[in-house]
Protein backbone atom coordinates (compact mmCIF):
# COMPACT_ATOMS: atom_id res chain seq x y z
CA UNK A 1 0.00 0.00 0.00
CA UNK A 2 1.09 3.35 -1.09
CA UNK A 3 1.77 6.06 1.63
CA UNK A 4 -0.02 8.40 -0.32
CA UNK A 5 -3.25 7.24 -1.51
CA UNK A 6 -3.51 10.35 -4.32
CA UNK A 7 -0.84 8.77 -5.95
CA UNK A 8 -2.72 7.13 -9.17
CA UNK A 9 -1.84 3.58 -10.44
CA UNK A 10 -1.12 5.19 -14.10
CA UNK A 11 1.53 7.68 -12.42
CA UNK A 12 2.85 4.85 -10.31
CA UNK A 13 3.43 2.50 -13.78
CA UNK A 14 4.48 5.47 -15.64
CA UNK A 15 7.37 6.16 -13.02
CA UNK A 16 8.39 2.89 -13.04
CA UNK A 17 8.58 2.43 -16.64
CA UNK A 18 10.46 5.90 -16.48
CA UNK A 19 13.08 4.16 -14.07
CA UNK A 20 13.88 0.87 -15.74
CA UNK A 21 14.72 2.87 -19.23
CA UNK A 22 16.56 5.18 -16.97
CA UNK A 23 18.69 2.46 -15.79
CA UNK A 24 19.13 0.60 -18.68
CA UNK A 25 20.39 3.31 -20.31
CA UNK A 26 22.84 4.28 -17.84
CA UNK A 27 24.22 0.54 -17.57
CA UNK A 28 23.89 0.12 -21.62
CA UNK A 29 22.16 -3.55 -21.25
CA UNK A 30 18.79 -4.36 -21.26
CA UNK A 31 19.72 -6.87 -19.36
CA UNK A 32 18.92 -5.62 -15.65
CA UNK A 33 18.40 -9.19 -13.93
CA UNK A 34 22.35 -9.70 -14.68
CA UNK A 35 23.69 -6.14 -13.45
CA UNK A 36 25.22 -4.65 -9.94
CA UNK A 37 23.10 -1.87 -8.59
CA UNK A 38 22.67 0.55 -5.76
CA UNK A 39 19.39 -0.08 -4.14
CA UNK A 40 20.02 3.03 -2.10
CA UNK A 41 19.62 5.11 -5.98
CA UNK A 42 17.20 2.59 -6.71
CA UNK A 43 14.89 3.86 -3.97
CA UNK A 44 15.83 7.52 -4.39
CA UNK A 45 14.74 6.90 -8.10
CA UNK A 46 11.18 5.38 -6.83
CA UNK A 47 10.26 7.94 -4.75
CA UNK A 48 11.27 10.86 -6.75
CA UNK A 49 9.23 9.33 -9.82
CA UNK A 50 6.18 8.56 -7.62
CA UNK A 51 6.37 12.41 -6.44
CA UNK A 52 6.86 10.86 -2.34
CA UNK A 53 6.67 14.05 -0.20
CA UNK A 54 9.92 15.05 2.32
CA UNK A 55 8.09 13.16 5.12
CA UNK A 56 7.06 10.37 3.06
CA UNK A 57 10.74 10.18 1.50
CA UNK A 58 12.35 10.34 5.43
CA UNK A 59 9.59 7.31 6.09
CA UNK A 60 10.59 4.94 2.94
CA UNK A 61 14.09 5.74 3.17
CA UNK A 62 14.86 6.26 6.93
CA UNK A 63 16.83 9.03 8.40
CA UNK A 64 20.57 7.98 7.57
CA UNK A 65 19.69 6.70 3.75
CA UNK A 66 18.11 10.13 3.32
CA UNK A 67 20.99 11.80 4.89
CA UNK A 68 23.17 10.29 2.92
CA UNK A 69 21.40 10.72 -0.33
CA UNK A 70 20.96 14.12 0.24
CA UNK A 71 24.73 14.76 0.37
CA UNK A 72 25.38 12.78 -2.39
CA UNK A 73 22.86 14.60 -4.32
CA UNK A 74 24.75 17.93 -2.97
CA UNK A 75 28.04 16.60 -4.01
CA UNK A 76 29.85 17.88 -6.97
CA UNK A 77 30.10 15.53 -10.11
CA UNK A 78 32.48 12.99 -10.31
CA UNK A 79 33.55 11.85 -14.12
Amino acid sequence: MLPNPQIKQDHVLIALTRIRQEWQEAVGNPNLIAMDGNMGMLLADLINGIGLGLEEQIQVLGNELFQELQDFLRSPVQL
